[in-house]
């Protein structure tokens, strides 16, 4: 299809308004349609990863670490994990540090060749191991990686850094969405006692984690490990079925509160597990919600008595090494305007019109593209009431306030009880009375999203930090894990997310 610059056919008109009931009009359907976009809504906010290669890179200190390479049971560690590397060679870049360089070894072809330069006695013992540089490439690849280093950056001049050189790019490497894991084992030179660290970059999948984690299955335990992250908490759940959520089920597994079919055909409940989120339709009003729920007491014969909106959503706190989560919270926010925006705005970006040229003039050419006509001025220039990007950042969606709490008194519970399966539960506010504060009558059926969200959180104590990663002489990287969780606590946070839409 082609629209002329001075002219629109009756055809394109008709496909225009097509293309807003599948786009503008869809924002508010139920089912895959309605999936899809929260889906995209949701990727929105997650850092964008992109990687120089599609191999692992590993990075190993050529300096004075040697020392430690030969101690009896670090050596064993060691072994373990370059058997893994080099067996694997194909998947890897693999590089030495010295003498000021980044040198990538030769003989990807030949594990045998490469195993044997890393464990060469005359190729160690050189000087000056570029690590920040090194970790500078690490966090601007992006791509994951394995370094293993004592930590030591000398200048030419024979002086141990002391500053937290490291800082900025475990932050980096932070802010992109992954986390980092340490293997810290222990060794002597001389009379001090230091630590050599196998460090994995990693993201969500943790394949590369998990490969130096299998490498070390059967070796002597000789290590202690920290994961440096703002939130790798697994997640689990115990809901009745595949169709059914985390909101209140009576004895007979229906849910007579939210009235929601949960037949799992018509988009009324699904969940987006890589997501952290779910999403719900309630077939009644939040009036008649808060009623339903006000009735499910035993004193009513309730066999099973209502307490939450939602529960039987777990975290796994057992290994909170950066952070110890104290307290959460409950943000609700009204993202229909937000939420109907941003899908104009992506289905604008995904069809764009092609601007060609015939001897009429210049055209526009929407032909495999309809659905953006609606979006666009006749010159081909997004029309600024869909510049989402520009119009987010001066309209944040409402805040609604004294509807929903978090029940931080399940939460301390079941997390001194067993804190790898300590509850999230959401109540509603004794304030609340079913009417939205500030909510017109055409809103409501209007998309609210609620954030369960890091409240109040705790640094990990100071002397673990001093005992994992400083040494007599040696505080930078101490320095650096300080900085990077004070700088990154994960206060407002969230956790995990709800969607929900009264229809």
């Amino acid at each position: 299809m082609k629209t002329k610059t001075f002219l629109k056919a009756k055809l394109a008109f008709a496909a225009m308004i097509v293309a807003g009931c599948l786009t503008g009009c869809g924002s508010s359907n139920n089912g895959s349609d309605f999936q899809t976009q929260l889906v995209n809504y949701l990727k929105k906010d997650l850092p964008v990863v992109t990687t120089s290669s599609n191999k692992y890179a590993a990075y190993f200190d050529f300096s004075g670490v040697y020392i430690a390479y030969n101690d009896p049971a670090t050596h064993q560690t060691f072994n373990s994990l370059t058997q893994k590397v080099t067996g694997e060679a194909s998947s890897f870049d693999i590089y030495s540090l010295a003498n000021a360089k980044i040198q990538l070894l030769s003989g990807a072809n030949s594990p045998a060749a490469l195993f044997q330069k890393l464990h060469d006695s005359n190729q160690q013992g050189q000087l000056w191991a570029p690590i920040e540089k090194t970790l500078q490439k690490i966090a601007d690849e992006g791509r994951p990686a394995l370094l293993v280093t004592d930590f030591e950056e000398y200048t030419k001049d024979g002086v141990i850094y002391r500053q937290a050189y490291a800082t900025p790019y475990f932050e980096k490497w932070l802010k992109r969405g992954g986390d980092i894991q340490f293997y810290v084992t222990d060794y002597v030179e001389g009379s001090l006692h230091k630590h050599l660290y196998y460090v994995v970059f990693d993201y969500n999948n943790h394949k590369l984690s998990k490969m130096v984690a299998d490498a070390l299955q059967g070796a002597p335990k000789n290590y202690r490990t920290f994961t440096l992250s703002v939130n790798s908490y697994p997640m689990a759940t115990s809901y009745p079925s595949a169709n059914q959520g985390g909101t209140y089920h009576d004895e007979n597994g229906e849910d007579v509160v939210s009235m929601s079919a949960e037949d799992g055909k018509d988009g009324s409940f699904f969940m987006m597990d890589s997501l952290r989120a779910e999403s719900y339709s309630f077939d009644a009003s939040w009036q008649d919600i808060l009623n339903n729920a006000h009735q499910q007491t035993l004193a009513n014969g309730v066999q099973v008595p209502f307490h939450h909106l939602f529960s039987n959503l777990f975290i796994n706190l057992s290994h909170a090494d950066s952070y110890n989560i104290k307290q959460m919270a409950v943000v609700v926010t009204d993202v229909e305007k937000d939420f109907t925006l941003f899908n104009d705005w992506n289905t604008a970006m995904l069809n764009k019109p092609v601007k060609k040229h015939d001897t009429d003039g210049v055209y526009l050419d929407w032909d495999g593209h309809e659905a953006g006509q609606q979006y666009y001025d006749d010159n081909g220039n997004l029309l600024p009431e869909y510049n989402y990007p520009k119009i987010a950042q001066s309209q944040q969606p409402k805040v609604i306030n004294d509807m929903l709490v978090f029940n931080n008194g399940l939460f301390e519970q079941t997390k001194a009880k067993n804190p790898a399966r300590t509850e999230l539960a959401i109540d509603f506010d004794p304030r609340f009375n079913g009417t939205i504060v500030g909510q017109s009558e055409n809103q409501a059926n209007d998309l609210l999203r609620i954030d369960i969200v890091v409240a109040d959180a705790d640094i990990c104590p100071q002397d673990k930090i001093n005992s994992l990663f400083a040494w007599d002489g040696n505080d930078c990287l101490s320095s650096a894990i300080k900085n990077v969780l004070q700088d990154m606590k994960p206060i407002g946070r969230p956790v995990y997310s709800y969607f929900v839409r009264i229809r």
